[in-house]
């Protein structure tokens, strides 16, 4: 019995230059990039908002309904990274900065466009308050307000390292429920920094919320980092 066809494609320029799969796979993700900058500033704001009230409101009842459950316990969800070529001075400058332009309101939306909507797919817009997000959590539609936490519970610093800077911040719904707790953590190496990228949410929440947000983390973080990165060499060759 013969096997089934195969399916390849092989793509090149007119000159016979090859054009390897991967690099269609770029252009893909550019022109998806493109299209969801194009949209999400259409929608900035209250049109975001107002399109996804209705799925807000179905997760902030489901996500109640497993905090009240979870008793108030919770579990990590984490992803650690390593980054060459910058230091932990050099990315905390650009987080300082970029928190402050984050929380200004004559220019939060553009930094918001600017620098959100590439570092995640599920960045969605901001919320109508001074610090949050609107992204998707446990495959539900979260709005969010994101405020530093300088002294966390107990139980959240027993997750970090003394050898490591510690980002603490607290993830809240409207009527203040805690929907996670956020313990970053970064410290210089050798070539660069180490990151432990976590978040704690409730212990009752399914699989999905620890796997998929340990996978955002990880998309977004890379987006920063690169931000950072590119900012800095900025900075350094106008001096």
């Amino acid at each position: 019995m013969s096997s089934p066809p195969e399916l390849s494609l092989k793509y090149s320029w007119p000159n016979g230059q090859t054009v390897e799969n991967n690099e269609v796979d770029s252009w893909e993700l550019q022109a998806s990039r493109r299209a969801l900058r194009n949209l999400k500033t259409l929608l900035a704001g209250q049109p975001m908002l107002d399109l996804l009230q209705n799925q807000i409101e179905v997760a902030d009842a489901y996500y109640k309904d497993i905090i009240a459950r979870s008793n108030g316990q919770y579990k990590e969800s984490r992803i650690d990274l390593k980054a060459k070529g910058i230091s932990l001075a050099q990315f905390m400058e650009w987080w300082k900065v970029w928190m402050v332009e984050l929380q200004t309101p004559e220019i939060k939306q553009k930094v918001f466009l600017d620098t959100m909507v590439p570092a995640h797919p599920e960045h969605y817009t901001l919320p109508p308050y001074n610090s949050g997000i609107v992204e998707t959590i446990g495959e539900h539609i979260a709005r969010v307000r994101i405020q530093p936490c300088a002294n966390p519970p107990d139980f959240v610093k027993q997750y970090g390292d003394p050898t490591y800077q510690h980002l603490p911040a607290t993830g809240t719904l409207d009527d203040g429920s805690v929907l996670f707790y956020i313990l970053q953590e970064v410290r210089d190496s050798e070539e660069g920094c180490d990151f432990r990228l976590r978040l704690l949410f409730p212990a009752a929440a399914p699989q999905v919320f620890f796997d998929e947000h340990a996978e955002h983390l990880a998309v977004e973080f890379r987006s920063f980092i690169s931000t950072a990165f590119a900012w800095h060499q900025k900075q350094s060759s106008s001096k």
